[in-house]
């Protein structure tokens, strides 16, 4: 009673402490629901006799069944991030599956049990088949988290490994011996009290309950490790063996409490980053000729520096490179700008002034001497900067013996005295993480250029459109004085202004970066947008004619790029003819093509100005033009898979033909087509 007691009450303190200082969420939610059910469960137990025996063992498996599928759901959550495809979306509800088989199975002796200690054979194997999946399920959540992430679940993963493993121990006991012992079974109540701080930890750790995994140690570190462990435990048992044959009932629980506690001491103790950094030290000092193993630690450098699977930015991991050879747990990374000075770009786990500002020509930056030395905080000798306080090292960044930036390090998790192998060792590695900075710096300017000239493109583009409704209007307002009087010429003058504010509206919106595309490529019969074409620049005064000589051309494109391709040819067209001429707008098929003529009779081109300047962006014959439009034009035919032809000759006339491939109705796109 009073064992069960002190784990409801420690419970209950977690909740609250919980509740009172935030609001969980997500998993935090699940981690209050399941102590709650803890605390229900141990309330129950502690109030026995006066409680049903039954109903205790009913909530003991909600309880079980609670812790395993949080912690189900936590690894989900923790895979799916970082091994895709390996398959834990279906643990919780497996899971979910073994805590309802173990909840029906208590439900079935709900009015049964005679007693506390009154489980029958079912029911034990089902409390050890829970145990076994618990343990099996804490040992993968601590084996599968990300980079630099497993300090936030370590205390989870003591608390809970325990206690299944105490509940395995007990029920395994009872399937031997025929029969639960009373005084295990009183002893859960104190693994409860002693794995209460454990869990307060974890929630002060994971505010967002965003955990991931991340572990990696010589073969050397675990042997010591694990041989530390042994000597220790051997201790633990042999003091608790006499403090078990002192007299009194107490005796028993006594040894329970002394042996569970050192064996959670043990597992605190050795999660420690403090002590784990004292003892690899301690190793490479006195075990090995050199402090570094220099294959393996450029190896984790170059897995920090290119992997990004927790999503940090490159300049956390840059700092995280050069933390780890000296265990510091982070620190601030300055980068070069545009005026020469430096200034703070990603501070990671350390406390500095994120507007400082280092001049390039100022006595702090000189101190590294051209990046061939690394400044030391702790060297009275040393500059110290306002905004130094609390920092241990700075390292060089090195490219090209020009210094791009440096990264200024936290104290060490463990005290720590650095000799010259540190120094070069630091320094080699900041090169490296100069270079991996620079390169993204290149990348980064790349992209701006290419998204710069895709911008150029695009405008080019639309001002040679605005251009041909420029045409268009200029044509309107030339033949107004000519045909004016007409009541058909007004019609079109009309129609054909209406249609050129809907283009200027058009064009101007397609220069937003952000805007989606107003449709895409797919099956079409270009006469349509023949005819669409023809129809908007038909007038009086310069008649365009359309002839179709098929009505069986299908094409893949995107609609619209045919209308701009053919806007562009006859507009040039009107502009080649005489009043009057009429413009012809011809489509045909010709074995696996289709072809749209658009034919006039203008004073032509000769072969080496279609050769050598029409299609040349940017060369123009004409006063007001830009060079762009048949660049255009051929350029979004090929884009369809197709290209542009000239047919001219000086005095003749122009043929300029627009060859695209023919497809099947009824069949998908070729896949270069469709890629295109």
């Amino acid at each position: 009673m009073v064992c069960y007691g002190l784990g409801a009450a420690g419970f209950l303190t977690l909740i609250a402490l919980t509740l009172i200082n935030r609001s969980p969420r997500g998993i935090g939610i699940g981690v209050v629901i399941t102590c709650v059910v803890t605390a229900i469960w141990a309330l129950l137990a502690a109030a026995e006799p006066w409680s049903p025996p039954g109903v205790t063992h009913a909530v003991e498996s909600i309880r079980s069944g609670a812790w395993l599928i949080l912690m189900a759901s936590i690894l989900a959550v923790t895979g799916k991030k970082d091994s895709p495809g390996a398959g834990w979306f279906g643990l919780p509800a497996a899971a979910i599956v073994i805590a309802l088989v173990s909840f029906g199975n208590d439900c079935r002796f709900l009015f049964s049990a005679t007693g506390p200690t009154t489980f029958f054979a079912s029911q034990v194997m089902d409390r050890v088949l829970v145990a076994v999946c618990g343990i099996l399920v804490v040992e993968n959540l601590y084996r599968n988290t990300s980079p630099g992430r497993r300090w936030n679940v370590k205390p989870l993963c003591i608390a809970v490994g325990a206690m299944f493993a105490y509940d395995l121990y007990v029920f395994c006991e009872a399937v031997i011996l025929k029969g639960v012992s009373p005084s295990l079974l009183a002893g859960r109540g104190i693994v409860l009290a002693l794995i209460t701080p454990l869990l307060i930890l974890s929630m002060a750790r994971n505010p967002g309950w965003d955990i991931d995994i991340h572990v990696s140690r010589r073969v050397v570190f675990h042997g010591a490790t694990l041989s530390g462990a042994g000597i220790f435990l051997l201790i633990a048992a042999g003091v608790a063996s006499l403090i078990g044959r002192l007299p009194g009932e107490w005796a028993g629980i006594s040894e329970i409490g002394f042996l569970c506690g050192s064996i959670i001491l043990l597992l605190v103790v050795l999660s420690t980053e403090s002590f784990r950094s004292r003892l690899r030290r301690l190793i490479a000092e006195n075990f090995f000729s050199t402090r570094y193993d220099y294959r393996a630690e450029w190896l984790r450098t170059v897995a920090t520096l290119s992997s990004s699977e927790a999503g940090e930015p490159l300049g956390a991991r840059a700092i995280r490179a050069v933390a780890d050879v000296v265990d510091s747990p982070g620190g601030a990374l300055w980068l070069e700008d545009s005026s020469g000075d430096y200034r703070i770009v990603q501070i990671l786990a350390a406390t500095i002034d994120s507007d400082a500002v280092e001049t390039g020509s100022g006595i702090f930056v000189g101190g590294f001497r051209g990046g061939d030395w690394v400044q030391t905080f702790s060297d009275a000798a040393a500059p110290r900067p306002a905004w130094a306080a609390g920092c241990w090292l700075a390292v060089p960044l090195i490219r090209v013996d020009r210094l791009i930036g440096f990264v200024v390090l936290a104290p060490p998790r463990a005290p720590a005295a650095l000799n010259w192998e540190s120094f070069d060792l630091l320094l080699a590695i900041g090169q490296q993480v100069a270079a991996y900075l620079e390169e993204e710096r290149a990348i980064r300017t790349l992209l701006e250029s290419e998204a710069l000239i895709e911008y150029s493109r695009k405008f080019s583009f639309v001002i040679h459109d605005i251009k041909n409704v420029s045409g268009q209007l200029g044509l309107m307002v030339a033949n107004m004085t000519r045909f004016g009087e007409r009541a058909e010429f007004r019609a079109d003058m009309v129609r054909g202004m209406e249609g050129c504010v809907e283009k200027l509206r058009n064009l101007t919106d397609r220069l937003r970066p952000d805007r989606l595309p107003v449709d895409g490529a797919k099956n079409m019969d270009p006469a349509t947008v023949v005819l669409e074409v023809v129809r908007e620049l038909d007038s009086s005064a310069h008649p365009v004619r359309a002839r179709i000589d098929t009505n069986d051309s299908c094409v893949y494109m995107v609609p619209s790029d045919l209308h701009a391709i053919l806007t562009h040819l006859v507009t040039n067209a009107l502009e080649a003819s005489e009043g009057g001429d009429e413009v012809l707008v011809g489509l045909k098929c010709e074995r696996e093509k289709v072809t749209v003529d658009v034919i006039d009779k203008g004073k032509g081109m000769s072969p080496e100005f279609v050769r050598n300047s029409l299609f040349i962006p940017m060369r123009s014959t004409k006063e007001l033009g830009h060079g762009i439009g048949a660049y255009q034009a051929r350029h979004l035919a090929r884009a369809a898979g197709g290209d542009l032809e000239v047919i001219s000759a000086v005095g003749r006339g122009t043929i300029m033909r627009v060859v695209l491939p023919r497809i099947d109705r009824i069949q998908n796109p070729l896949p270069e087509l469709a890629a295109t």
